[in-house]
């Protein structure tokens, strides 16, 4: 009786899937604000905590400090990286420079589900607001912005979703009131960015890419200004400002 030798790959599969897990896992916890910036990441903790080895945890540990999500080297401590306002300046002038052009590709072939999809990420961001329902109200949001992109091609659309995870980072740690105890005013100051929405939507619908970049350029750049007056009345977003200069040609 002979034995057959079957060869497999699923310990390479596991090590991959335990290093996507963990990734997927503490980049949420960074990007919701339930890691706080400047907490201490135990590397021994954390192999323990998820039951992987070294390995496949550093490989996470890369890609987040490549996200500079994460600080720090392997063989000293590593930190959640700090909020810093000029990163955020930095991130959404990036959205300024190339949610236009996002837009531009997908009005371009946009399709009645299209519409339809944009429509009703809008009209459940409403009733979101109704019932202070903020994680249906940010999970419609993201729908709706990366909707208005989704033509832009693969590549483009993931930098514009990785634009929006970061810059979700700052909006819920700056404007934290309305996210984690929201109120009537949260309710209305929502509500005034719904009407910004509802622009944006409506020139989407006409296929008027002019008209929808220029509204979505003022919201991203009001928003900008909201997050830096919050935190600190005396910087203003400096790269945003060149980032609009360019948009306007001036």
């Amino acid at each position: 009786m002979t034995t057959e030798l079957v060869t497999t790959d699923f310990a390479p599969n596991r090590a991959e899937n335990s290093m996507q897990t963990v990734y997927a896992t503490l980049r949420d916890r960074i990007l919701t604000g339930a890691l706080e910036p400047g907490s201490v990441l135990s590397q021994v903790q954390l192999a323990q905590q998820f039951g992987i080895s070294r390995t496949p945890l550093r490989e996470a540990l890369r890609r987040l400090i490549a996200e500079q999500l994460v600080s720090g080297d392997f063989n000293r401590r590593m930190r959640v990286s700090e909020l810093n306002l000029g990163d955020l300046d930095q991130i959404y002038a990036m959205r300024i420079a190339l949610e236009p052009v996002g837009v531009a590709a997908t009005l371009a072939s946009i399709t009645v589900p299209q519409q339809a999809a944009l429509t009703r990420s809008v009209d459940r961001m409403e009733e979101a607001i109704d019932r202070l329902d903020l994680e249906m109200f940010r999970r419609e949001h993201r729908s709706f912005h990366l909707g208005l992109t989704a033509g832009a091609g693969a590549r483009l659309h993931a930098a514009l979703g990785d634009l929006w995870d970061h810059s979700e980072r700052y909006r819920l740690a700056y404007l934290q009131h309305d996210y984690s105890e929201p109120d009537s005013a949260s309710a209305d100051r929502l509500r005034s960015s719904q009407a910004e929405h509802r622009s944006i939507l409506a020139a989407a619908l006409t296929g008027d890419a002019a008209a929808c970049s220029l509204a979505l350029v003022a919201h991203l750049r009001r928003t900008v200004d909201v997050v830096f007056r919050e935190s600190n009345p005396i910087p203003r977003p400096r790269v945003v400002a060149f980032a609009v200069a360019a948009r306007s040609g001036e």
